[in-house]
């Protein structure tokens, strides 16, 4: 793989430059350490491996937490016996003071965040003077990604695809192709996750459309009702979601399919050669077959040139434990999680695994991107100066404060799975499908 090759390569360029970064005290101390996800546990073994050169006697125990094994692992938690450092953690009002408050652990780099760090959980969630988690990432870009060999071979090329007409007539193309494949399965893979359709993939989508950031803040605030069809931001999504659910490009009952034994799975195995994701699918494809010829594009930019990316926040972050607070390696644990989010560490982070940092490295000579995702969607539409990103705080993330606790999101929830797809095979219509978010939002947010 590539990216894993890459980090191999980083290894003494990191061990010169983390001589100037954190060192913690060693005394035989061992740290439970969770992986940024499964798909990079490789690349995030390597980086913690120049930690315990420069650290002897510290030895991380690096293990992942898959969407299966979540549920085992807060149990874990629960009952008081959590490891020291949690990548990808999502606190919620609910749940932050699991977390060790992040303002009081003497972080040396708080002004070189390119996002409102300190408050950002007082504006997602209205916890004042409290930051459970770090998030070193910026926003994450969510894009179509496809086998560019097999495209390629049967003559069609998605990256002319410039408005919704377009893509509609690439998929009519993609259907038509497929129908003479045996071993290909779907046209436009795609499968139900709760996050996905709740809070990223719709709204990308509907800014694509038309909408605005804005206009997703206002439905979430209550300053628009989600029965308003004329100017809920979210329905012209879910008609082309329809759309292409009664077209046959997406998989038939989509709703009912598990996202990563299926959906993924499905890709990775080249049963799809079509789909729509995060940055994640990338690795894990080439994670399995480091020879595939991966391209992707992204959802057609709306009139105003404007294309979705998520707003950062401390969603995905990494946390320390207030149940760890009191153990004889928790001064070590907190060391390492400012190392791992030092600028040093984020550099060879981001360049490791592909992404954005949320912080100026230019004090370590900015991040060069070798992974597929920038280089071949990211970077060319950022160079041709024809759109603009927003990653200002999405519709549900600025609405954190106003959820009342122990309160179910309105989308993003399991429940609503059966729901959506009752729309989408024509037993419910927009305005019932609508009607029922508009209950669910006076549930966990109305007055």
């Amino acid at each position: 793989m590539g990216v894993m090759n890459h980090v191999i390569g980083t290894s003494m360029l990191a061990a010169a430059v983390v001589a100037g970064g954190v060192t913690v005290s060693s005394a035989d101390t061992v740290l439970e350490i969770s992986a940024t996800q499964p798909e990079f546990f490789a690349q995030d073994r390597a980086i913690w491996d120049i930690y315990e050169d420069e650290n002897p006697g510290v030895t991380i125990e690096l293990f992942s937490i898959n969407e299966d094994t979540e549920a085992a692992y807060q149990a874990r938690v629960a009952a008081g016996d959590p490891g020291d450092v949690r990548s990808l953690v999502f606190p919620t009002s609910d749940n932050y003071q699991t977390y060790v408050n992040l303002l009081d652990i003497d972080y040396p780099y708080w002004d070189l965040f390119t996002y409102d760090v300190r408050n950002i959980f007082a504006q997602t969630n209205g916890v004042e003077g409290y930051l459970p988690a770090l998030n070193v990432r910026d926003g994450l870009f969510f894009t179509f990604v496809y086998y560019e060999d097999v495209l390629n071979e049967a003559g069609l090329d998605p990256k002319t695809i410039e408005n919704i007409d377009d893509l509609r007539a690439f998929l009519d193309e993609m259907k038509a192709f497929v129908e003479t494949q045996d071993d290909i399965e779907y046209v436009l893979d795609i499968a139900w996750h709760p996050r996905v359709w709740g809070r990223w993939m719709m709204e990308a989508w509907g800014i694509g459309l038309g909408a605005s950031k804005q206009d997703f803040r206002d439905l979430w605030a209550g300053n628009i009702r989600w029965d308003d069809l004329e100017n809920n931001p979210f329905v012209p999504a879910f008609e082309l979601a329809r759309e292409f659910t009664e077209a046959g490009y997406f998989p038939e009952n989509w709703w009912t399919r598990t996202w990563e034994q299926e959906y993924e799975a499905s890709f990775i195995s080249g049963r799809s050669v079509l789909a729509y994701h995060g940055p994640w699918l990338w690795g894990k494809t080439l994670a399995q077959n480091p020879d595939a010829q991966l391209n992707g594009f992204f959802f057609p930019a709306n009139d105003r040139g404007e294309i979705w990316q998520d707003g950062t926040t401390a969603d995905r972050g990494t946390a320390l434990y207030v149940a760890n607070l009191n153990d004889d390696n928790f001064d070590a644990a907190r060391d390492a999680l400012i190392w791992w989010t030092s600028p040093e560490t984020v550099k060879i982070r981001a360049e490791a695994i592909g992404f954005l940092p949320a912080m100026d490295l230019s004090s370590v000579g900015g991040v060069n991107l070798t992974d597929p995702q920038y280089l071949k969607v990211l970077q060319p539409a950022i160079e041709s100066g024809d759109f603009t990103f927003d990653n200002s705080l999405g519709g549900q993330s600025a609405a954190g404060a106003s959820q009342r606790s122990g309160t179910p999101f309105v989308i993003e929830d399991n429940s609503v799975a059966p729901i959506v797809g009752q729309y989408m095979t024509g037993e419910i219509d927009m305005a019932e499908l609508m009607g029922i978010m508009q209950q669910r939002w006076e549930q966990s947010y109305g007055q």
